[in-house]
């Protein structure tokens, strides 16, 4: 059985001396466009690609860069009339190219840089196909591992010693350390989402971990050998947004010195995560729309319409229902983007889970740097767990590293550099003490799932003796929800 090869030049003429005088030993596919060379590459086993350079659709290199994102183990030969260094030059920074060769090409140079190509991409596709087994058996053996470790106590008296959450570093990002029973049934919710290709928008504070989420869906989906794109819509200046998501052509404007592949097309096949979607400007807004509509949209001075196919996972911090009540969102763009809401709770509605957190960064940080703690005072878990944090994780993350950094030896200090807001003073404002005392007992027990006894309960949290929590509830009429 021949190998299939395919040749793109933008002359006819070379493209028929190639098919003559290969067809013997290859079997040999030619085309004029780029485009439809794409479009072979996607339909069929192509070994080899062999380009010319200069070409009014896009240069080869282009090509290549494209090819290279869904075909990484195939070989690509630059084949071009014109000694350009620079080209060359260009070819070896960007890397993925097998050779290059000049026109006129002799036939047993030729043949031979093809052989030694095939037996390159074969090499690399066998390469792809056991990474991806050894992937999946490691996958096992982490979930494995990981369902072990959750069976352990993760509280001891007086020191709660670190253990290693995950082993595997490809895998390490993906988890999310939780015991809360709702946002457990939260991720079990987005795994379940993840297997479909359902739109998911994903709402909560800053900081809470909505990208991280993303991530997880799109390793969990049939998408997960493809790109995820992310794009921070709040981040990109708002002259800049259409032409970072729709791409552009030569020449469409300005400063367009060179084709610009948008976000919509890099993500084809893939996943787009738009992050605070709700920072969109209204006109982005709309052909945003049409582009989830019809799968379809066209670059920035451009009159070719592109298909694309990507799945969307959208995220923000802000009331959306709020933001169209008032204009600022179209609706009808808000519903199509509805279709899976996954929330993710503020880290103070799961303050049972910072003692896993805690483990989880300082192990990350003994990691990447040259200090290793291990040891994690229940003092500092109370100190930790007795916060709101209004940044969640995120800020959680940044307080443990800045411990990490200043603790003189291998036990984790959190030091007076920490301050807790002191409440206000019974003689400015009683009423508001008050409240504010019962609404932080009431914390308190709901992370503790209303237990008050023993060395996981609401008294140890609060530093006080269970005797003194109850007549406390109490007095402030504090009673257990039914």
């Amino acid at each position: 059985m021949k190998h299939k090869i395919l040749y793109v030049d933008d002359e006819q003429n070379n493209l028929l001396t190639f098919d003559l005088a290969l067809n013997n030993w290859y079997d040999v596919e030619i085309t004029t466009s780029p485009q439809e060379a794409l479009t072979i590459i996607d339909r069929e086993d192509i070994d080899v690609l062999l380009t010319d350079q200069r070409m009014p659709e896009m240069t080869g290199l282009e090509l290549a860069q494209i090819v290279k994102q869904k075909h990484p183990w195939l070989s690509i030969i630059i084949v071009t009339a014109f000694d350009d260094s620079n080209t060359v030059m260009q070819a070896v920074n960007q890397g993925g190219i097998y050779r290059y060769i000049l026109k006129p090409w002799n036939l047993n140079d030729i043949k031979q840089s093809i052989n030694n190509a095939i037996e390159n991409s074969t090499l690399k596709k066998n390469n792809e196909n056991l990474i991806k087994d050894l992937k999946a058996k490691n996958k096992k053996l982490v979930n494995s591992y990981n369902f072990i470790l959750s069976l352990k106590k993760q509280v001891e008296e007086e020191n709660t010693q670190l253990k290693q959450l995950i082993t595997n570093e490809e895998t390490n990002n993906k988890y999310i350390v939780t015991q809360n029973r709702d946002f457990q049934k939260t991720i079990s919710q987005a795994l379940q989402v993840a297997k479909t290709d359902s739109t998911v928008l994903l709402l909560g504070e800053t900081g809470t971990g909505k990208e991280l989420m993303a991530q997880i869906i799109h390793e969990e989906s049939s998408r997960a050998r493809q790109l995820m794109i992310k794009v921070n819509c709040a981040a990109i200046p708002e002259n800049l947004v259409e032409s970072e998501l729709f791409g552009h052509e030569k020449g469409a404007f300005t400063g367009a010195d060179q084709l610009k592949y948008g976000k919509f097309e890099l993500a084809h096949k893939g996943t787009l995560f738009l992050d605070e979607i709700g920072e969109l400007p209204p006109a982005i807004q709309t052909k945003l729309l049409r582009v989830l509509q019809e799968n379809e949209f066209e670059r920035v001075g451009g009159t070719k319409t592109t298909k694309t196919n990507f799945r969307l996972i959208a995220a923000t911090n802000r009331n959306l229902e709020k933001a169209v009540q008032q204009g600022e969102f179209r609706s009808d763009l808000y519903y199509r983007i509805n279709i899976i809401p996954i929330k993710l709770p503020p880290l103070r509605d799961h303050l049972e889970d910072i003692p896993l957190l805690v483990g989880h960064f300082i192990e990350k940080l003994n990691k990447t740097s040259h200090k290793t703690i291990d040891t994690i005072p229940q003092k500092a878990l109370k100190k930790l767990q007795a916060y709101q944090w209004p940044g969640n994780i995120r800020e959680l993350q940044n307080i443990i590293e800045r411990a990490h950094v200043l603790s003189p030896a291998n036990k984790l200090q959190i030091d007076d550099w920490f301050q807790l807001p002191q409440p206000q003073t019974a003689e400015n404002e009683p009423t508001a003490l008050h409240e504010q005392e019962k609404k932080h007992i009431l914390k308190v027990l709901k992370s503790t799932n209303w237990k008050i006894r023993g060395e996981n309960g609401a008294a140890r949290l609060l530093d006080i003796k269970p005797t003194t929590l109850e007549s406390r509830m109490k007095k402030l009429n504090i009673t257990r929800p039914d």
